[in-house]
């Protein structure tokens, strides 16, 4: 059995030990700490998409803030920690049974160098819960194969013989457009509590409150509207299990205090959120440039300058200008407090701050920036990286691999993509990118760049693999894209790439490494098409 995050462990042995505590001692302070680690874990499961595992802690939490409003009060009577320690116990026993789908989902084994050309993933087991006529059955199951996934497919009355949880579960009904019945809700209810870190998907579900309110309370997590196509489906589940895992939280505390450096340091920390503190402010560009934070915490009245004036510096800087900073301060005047947002912050918090507060409104505000900073990197259509961000990760990788490692850079290519166009229309053009993006994203590391280099050009980075290997792998997705059927309004088409290689050591810079494999690209399409061809060109 694998095993969780390194991350989640952590916040359940301190949510453990938490407990243990305060039930030794019966403080309020030891039971506020415990509320804090359950938040923490809560917010960290969210994050790893585990929407049964986040419904009972959020419960569990629920039940234990509304001892937060007498301290007198504590110890709780002895039923209420009973009832407490139980549902604290069933979540602990979930996190040491259960994988979740992030590391599910990892794209291949942890050793680097081991890049299977044959199946570079392990199996990604995706239930499908629907009777053996339904069409839908069949296609999904197929649309899934070849996306590296393992369908399964099941009949709404059968159980799962394999008692490991499945990266998702797809529940088909019988007839379209009709609310699923008592017999179906109650089949969804008896798997989630089988198993609760999968993700739920109903398909066909009417646009009626009452039938998607029933679904959610069933444990569904995704509710997918009637005439939304088989594609849709796929989309949604492959950008569920997409592997996406963010450094932690990173926050810059800019502080005089140290006592108040303390307090907010232990409050962060209860919620998985890193942090580092300078006390002078002349410090900040230097440490900002080091440490690359995802917020600021500012106190507003420091001896050299205030927390405004150097907010409004920072804001001068261009790849500062978005960054998050959170004021603390004793301030109570309102006018004060307009008057320091205008001038470039993002909130006001007043001292003494509540520690879940102020955890929220950081979480709040590092997940919108992280949103932000992704649409500028990605591209809409597809979800990859894009030109530009492909450009700099490719050149982190090239630095990274140098002077004695490997790495290969891919230019591909959708053959004859304007006549696809042309032929069937745009809508069609779009599904064929999005079909070769999937493939890319499911057969390839979560240490791999996939990019979306511009149009139907697409570049991939290889890092710790040989040229010969990376061309077998390569083969074998142009193989794959070449049988993927795609559909239209008569039928399906298929269609297929060119692929063009280039990889150190015969090219020193980003610039030759990309242009070589582009050059490649030309080659393989004057060469009739539908091949992948390897530079062996050396220029510096």
């Amino acid at each position: 059995m694998l095993n969780f995050p390194n991350s989640i462990l952590a916040l359940a042995s301190a949510l453990e030990r938490g407990w243990e505590s305060y039930r030794q001692q019966g403080e309020f302070d030891l039971f506020v700490e415990f509320t804090l680690s359950l938040n923490g874990l809560t917010e960290q499961l969210h994050r790893q998409h585990l929407p049964g595992l986040v419904r009972a802690c959020q419960e569990l939490e629920n039940t234990a803030l509304t001892f937060f409003a007498d301290r007198n009060s504590h110890p709780i009577p002895l039923d209420q920690a009973v009832a407490i320690e139980r549902n604290l116990q069933i979540i602990l026993g979930e996190l040491r049974r259960h994988e979740t789908p992030a590391v599910m989902a990892r794209r291949t084994q942890d050793k680097p160098t081991k890049h299977s050309s044959e199946s570079p993933d392990p199996p990604r087991r995706v239930l499908i819960i629907a009777n053996e006529s339904h069409p839908w059955s069949v296609s999904l199951a197929e649309q899934l194969s070849f996306f590296g996934f393992t369908p399964v497919r099941l009949d709404w009355e059968a159980q799962p013989q394999d008692d490991e949880p499945p990266l998702a579960i797809a529940f088909v009904p019988d007839v379209e457009g009709r609310a699923y019945p008592p017999a179906a809700i109650n089949a969804i209810i008896d798997l989630r509590t089988r198993f609760p870190t999968s993700y739920f998907y109903c398909l066909s579900v009417p646009a009626s409150l009452q039938s998607i309110v029933l679904l959610q309370r069933a444990g569904a997590d995704a509710c997918i509207p009637v005439g939304n196509k088989v594609s849709d489906v796929l989309s949604r589940i492959l950008e569920q299990v997409e592997l996406r895992e963010q450094d932690m939280h990173r926050v810059l505390i800019v502080e005089d205090s140290a006592t108040a450096i303390a307090h907010i340091r232990r409050s962060l920390s209860q919620h998985g959120i890193h942090s580092k503190a300078i006390s002078d402010p002349r410090l900040l560009f230097e440490v900002a440039n080091e440490y690359r934070p995802d917020a600021i915490l500012m106190d507003m009245y420091m001896p050299f300058c205030t927390g405004v004036e150097v907010t409004s510096a920072l804001r001068q800087i261009p790849e500062y200008q978005a960054l998050p900073v959170i004021y603390l301060s004793s301030e109570n005047d309102i006018v004060q407090q307009v008057e320091a947002l205008r001038l470039g912050g993002d909130q006001f918090l007043t001292k003494p701050v509540n520690p879940i507060i102020l955890a929220s409104v950081v979480k709040t505000k590092i997940e919108r920036y992280r949103e932000m900073l992704y649409s500028t990197q990605h591209d809409s259509l597809t979800g990859l990286v894009n030109h530009s961000t492909s450009k700099g990760q490719v050149e982190r990788m090239l630095q990274a691999a140098q002077p004695d490692g490997n790495l290969v850079v891919a230019m591909i290519d959708i053959d004859r993509f304007k006549t696809i166009n042309d032929t069937y229309g745009h809508p069609v053009g779009d599904q064929v990118i999005r079909s070769i993006a999937w493939l890319l994203r499911g057969r390839l590391r979560g240490t791999d760049l996939v990019g979306r280099y511009g149009g139907e050009e697409f570049i991939v980075a290889l890092p710790d693999i040989e040229p010969l290997h990376a061309i077998g792998l390569l083969e074998q997705i142009r193989e794959d894209f070449s049988q993927l059927p795609h559909a239209h309004a008569q039928g399906t088409l298929r269609a297929t790439l060119s692929c063009g290689v280039a990889a150190l050591p015969d090219y020193l810079t980003t610039s030759t490494l990309i242009g070589a494999a582009d050059d490649a690209l030309l080659e393989a399409k004057r060469s009739g098409r539908n091949r992948v061809v390897l530079s062996r060109g050396t220029y510096t």
